[in-house]
């Protein structure tokens, strides 16, 4: 939902300030608007009273958690890694790379790669919610692995429909964030049982960090490389097969059920 509100802000800058004012004043804008959305959830989180049984989860937690983690756990940390590769390479292509992709690339009009963005955010964001839903009875691993085939599957065929210009932007991109709530609906529950609960929060921080360093912060960086060598405009489809393809391999070793481990 975050991702959505920083996109509908992006829109509104594009559409209803001046051109040159976007450069010097359109960033300003969605930072102060990010920023008091980050103190609102700070201050609702800090309302919120634990449970009793977090309670005691904390007090069981390890004194040198990254410590422990970086000892005992660096397999399920891999684990972890390869299972969000899917998830963070969309990302990246998505969110940070697509409308400069669109207009810079394709040349699609950049109002219109944001409105088509847009959509595909929201849609995105709403199915989470329904994957999430099903999850509580599906496998989530099996849920994981849909959404990494279909992207594996799907990534040239969306990428030359939309450098051909044959299909209705809007309609790819609503469809392509259809298909990755799949990922992005299931990896959390799948990354947070891998570890037992006394270096839970460690565990998950150093796995999800490590991929989204790897994979989502890299993406536009290596998306426009490999445009530029190979000469072709669907050469982001690469690199988001290859990360399908990691996730696939890691969702091997992943939980079953999303409840393996449990106790402190």
């Amino acid at each position: 939902m975050g991702v959505a509100l920083a996109t509908g802000v992006s829109l509104a800058v594009r559409t209803w300030l001046p051109a040159e004012l976007v450069p010097s004043l359109g960033w300003r804008l969605a930072f102060v608007l990010g920023g008091l959305g980050g103190v609102l959830s700070f201050v609702l989180r800090r309302s919120l009273e634990e449970s009793p049984e977090f309670a005691r989860i904390k007090q069981a937690a390890s004194r040198q958690p990254l410590r422990e983690v970086l000892q005992t756990q660096m397999s399920r940390v891999l684990l972890g890694v390869l299972g969000l590769a899917a998830t963070a390479g969309f990302n990246g292509l998505f969110f940070a790379h697509m409308p400069a992709y669109m207009s810079g690339v394709l040349h699609y009009d950049p109002r219109q790669a944001v409105v088509s963005q847009t959509a595909g955010v929201v849609v995105h964001a709403l199915g989470i919610l329904a994957v999430a839903a099903v999850a509580v009875r599906t496998s989530p691993r099996v849920l994981l692995r849909g959404g990494a085939l279909a992207l594996v599957l799907l990534a040239f065929p969306f990428y030359t429909a939309l450098a051909r210009h044959s299909v209705n932007p809007t309609l790819l991109l609503v469809l392509a964030g259809a298909c990755a709530t799949f990922v992005n609906g299931t990896f959390a529950v799948l990354l947070t049982d891998l570890f037992p609960t006394r270096v839970r929060f460690s565990g998950v921080a150093l796995g999800f960090n490590i991929a989204f360093t790897l994979f989502s912060g890299t993406a536009p960086l290596v998306a426009t490389s490999l445009i530029r060598s190979t000469g072709l405009e669907t050469a982001p489809a690469f690199f988001m097969v290859a990360t399908g393809l990691l996730t696939l391999v890691g969702s091997m070793g992943l939980p079953r059920d999303g409840y393996v481990l449990k106790g402190p």
